[in-house]
């Protein structure tokens, strides 16, 4: 009897640690405890180093974090309080974050075929230019041992946003022209001109701009 005390202790004990939250904001919305993954190679964090951040919440509450970092395979946002680790949940509208090299971006949530993500505003305009942060799962063979290599490889998605109607992009001089359709002529006759390459971000951030720009 006295063992079985000490195991339903012990498992409630357990239970607990893996359950604690905290709240924040008026609608007090739980920030549960995370599970952090750990590849073997890589991450899954825009910026692997906690950082300071803005966030806002959909309630418009505005209030900063001072260790944060947003987790790109599960889309979620995580902060650190005294050694432990909490995702913040859909409450949050948008937030700024830096990257490894200290520059500061900006996400803003977003919907898309129901399921919601955070995505980045790099050309703003008539017709808005939006950018996702991924990471895909990468899994080799070594060729000696045989044992199994994952690597989280940073990935990206493009969107465009007009009137609200987010849909996804795949850079092309083909694909523009199909979301731009009343510039396309002159849109086309930039790219050419230009020699750009839409595959490169640099590239697609300036056709665009342009196409922003035009009357």
């Amino acid at each position: 009897m006295k063992k079985l005390f000490w195991l339903v202790l012990l498992a409630t004990q357990i239970t607990f640690s893996f359950a604690q939250n905290v709240t924040v904001g008026p609608g007090a919305k739980p920030l549960l405890k995370s599970v952090e993954k750990n590849a073997t190679l890589g991450t899954v964090y825009f910026n692997k180093a906690y950082a300071g951040s803005k966030v806002k919440t959909v309630s418009a509450k505005e209030f900063e974090v001072s260790a944060l970092r947003y987790n790109l395979e599960t889309q979620q946002l995580e902060y650190l309080d005294n050694g432990n680790v909490y995702a913040i949940q859909d409450s949050v509208q948008s937030f700024t974050l830096p990257d490894s090299l200290g520059y500061v971006h900006h996400f803003d949530k977003a919907k898309l075929n129901n399921s919601a993500g955070f995505y980045e505003v790099v050309v703003e305009g008539n017709v808005s230019l939006l950018k996702q942060y991924l990471v895909k799962k990468d899994v080799a063979e070594d060729w000696y041992t045989k044992k199994k290599i994952v690597k989280m490889v940073p990935d990206q998605a493009y969107f465009t946003s007009k009137s609200g109607v987010v849909q996804k992009l795949t850079p092309s001089a083909k694909n523009i022209a199909a979301v731009l359709p009343d510039k396309k002529d002159q849109v086309l006759t930039f790219i050419k001109t230009e020699q750009l390459d839409p595959k490169l971000d640099e590239d697609l951030y300036k056709v665009f701009s342009f196409y922003n720009k035009l009357k």
